[in-house]
């Protein structure tokens, strides 16, 4: 028995362990208030990012920009109504905190054709928190991570209107998840039926734990992990053509984020009566708790490439358009294989079964323009929009993906030549309304237990299935507000 609880605590591990795959893109205050775009922008400093091949066209010896985005979402969870269409749709909406992804950018420029500079910034990263008794609190009760990136970089002028540059990428990370052991509710059908058989393999009497702790959660599988640094490149190219076009490219190489050390904490409901049951029967499942918060958990998790093309135009000296196109090579995440070690032997504890997650590659379309209305002031509008790599049969609430689209603007003070402050806000919503999607989940436990009664004769057909797809509507919607400083000299 005790394999059942491992079990249950790989499932929490397998599907959790890196949030769907959550690309960051609040990395300039400038450019958020110009949907992102800059792909074919002069930005100084900031093109360290955007595009290093621009960072040699930068205007001044030193430049150095720093900056914080606040970013405040919520996602909403309507339950859908079964085959009858009596159940009442219930509906749940996230608590989550307030993202801040960072970015700092220095560039220096020693001479006309080539520069060097050094990035801090935070390119992918999630928050989610549906609290630990709502129904999908067995797929996700709370995930935070976030991946950190330093970048080193060079550029270069191959002559007056063509450039290159690149950086290497050294980026790391760390998470956070809690998810539930088991589904919440007595009237849960899997619930009734492992409890069934519970009663049954067990020789004593025992209580219904689901009755008796009701709309709240049994036990709760804690994970913390850390990964190691990984090192990618960030190359682009630019062709600044003439004073009003130029055409940008850039390059991100795919990372491989691996975890080697992820900490277990087991949590139990706060009800002394059903703590005490379950004490009485963890020995009886052969059980050491101690022995599950000791396992170590391994995992490597990809961070995706992509390639963005970038035009700009500047049909009179105030004013600037540019667009961004996109592509992220997402279909890395096809599946997620976690494996739980003895710390001492560094040996399975249990052979896990893969976790297929069939991401998608996908589009991101980005349109912004700024006007300098005076030597003080440029004010700035744009707009996206950037596809979901999450299939809808594989939506799952730990990062209920939308296609998004965003609005957004902002405006830049000068209150001394050599500085400027720069403020902006985005709105970011779904494309569609709402959108529909399953999670597919395996009640690990039921499972091992339907095994054993089927070894005792009881007919297949008189179980039920370990395996139930968790649906429902989804909405998500975000506000950023982002302020950042820059210096010139």
């Amino acid at each position: 028995m005790k394999k059942l609880f491992l079990l249950l605590a790989t499932a929490a591990v397998t599907s959790g362990a890196y949030a769907e795959g959550y690309q960051v893109n609040n990395l300039s205050s400038k450019q958020n208030g110009m949907g992102h775009v800059g792909t074919a922008m002069k930005l100084n400093s900031e093109s360290i990012w955007f595009n290093p091949a621009a960072a040699s066209f930068q205007d001044t010896r030193f430049d150095i920009s720093v900056g914080i985005t606040g970013i405040a979402s919520k996602a909403t969870y309507t339950s859908l109504p079964d085959y009858t269409g009596k159940t009442k749709p219930q509906r749940y909406t996230s608590d989550n905190s307030i993202a801040t992804p960072l970015y700092a950018y220095f560039n220096y420029k020693p001479l006309d054709w080539m520069s060097v500079g050094l990035a801090f910034n935070t390119p992918f990263g999630s928050s989610m928190d549906w609290g630990n008794n709502w129904p999908g609190a067995q797929l996700v009760q709370s995930i935070n991570l976030k991946a950190y990136n330093v970048q080193p970089t060079v550029s270069f002028k191959l002559c007056e209107h063509l450039s290159v540059g690149g950086g290497l990428m050294m980026t790391w990370g760390k998470f956070d998840l809690s998810r539930s052991l088991l589904p919440i509710g007595p009237d849960n059908a899997q619930n009734k039926a492992l409890m069934g058989a519970l009663q049954m393999l067990n020789p004593q009497q025992m209580p219904n734990l689901f009755e008796m702790a009701g709309d709240k959660n049994l036990m709760s599988l804690g994970l913390e992990g850390k990964a190691k640094m990984a090192v990618g490149v960030n190359l682009g190219m630019m062709w600044d053509i003439n004073e009003q076009w130029s055409l940008g490219f850039t390059y991100r190489s795919k990372l491989k984020m691996k975890v080697d050390s992820g900490s277990i904490d087991l949590r139990m409901i706060d009800n002394a009566q059903i703590a005490q049951a379950i004490g009485q029967l963890l020995p009886q499942l052969g059980l050491d708790p101690a022995k599950l918060t000791s396992a170590v958990v391994k995992t490597e998790l990809p961070l995706p490439a992509s390639l963005t093309w970038g035009v700009s135009f500047r049909p009179v000296p105030k004013w600037e358009f540019a667009v961004d196109l996109q592509y992220v090579l997402w279909s890395a995440y096809d599946q997620l294989d976690v494996r739980i070690l003895d710390p001492d032997s560094n040996t399975p504890v249990l052979n896990i079964p893969v976790s297929d997650k069939k991401y998608s590659n996908t589009l991101a379309f980005r349109f912004g323009g700024q006007y300098h209305a005076l030597d003080w002031l440029t004010a700035r509008m744009g707009m996206y929009v950037d596809e979901s790599p999450v299939r809808s049969d594989y939506l799952n609430p730990e990062t209920p993906s939308m296609t998004k689209l965003a609005y957004t603007a902002g405006v830049t003070f000068r209150p001394i030549k050599w500085m400027n402050i720069d403020i902006a806000y985005g709105y970011v919503n779904s494309a569609d309304p709402e959108r529909t999607g399953s999670y597919p989940y395996t009640n690990s436990v039921l499972g091992i237990v339907n095994e054993k009664l089927t070894a005792a004769g009881i007919s297949e057909s008189q179980l039920t299935s370990p395996i139930a797809d968790f649906s429902g509507n989804y909405t998500a919607r975000a506000h950023t507000f982002s302020i950042g400083v820059g210096f010139s000299f």
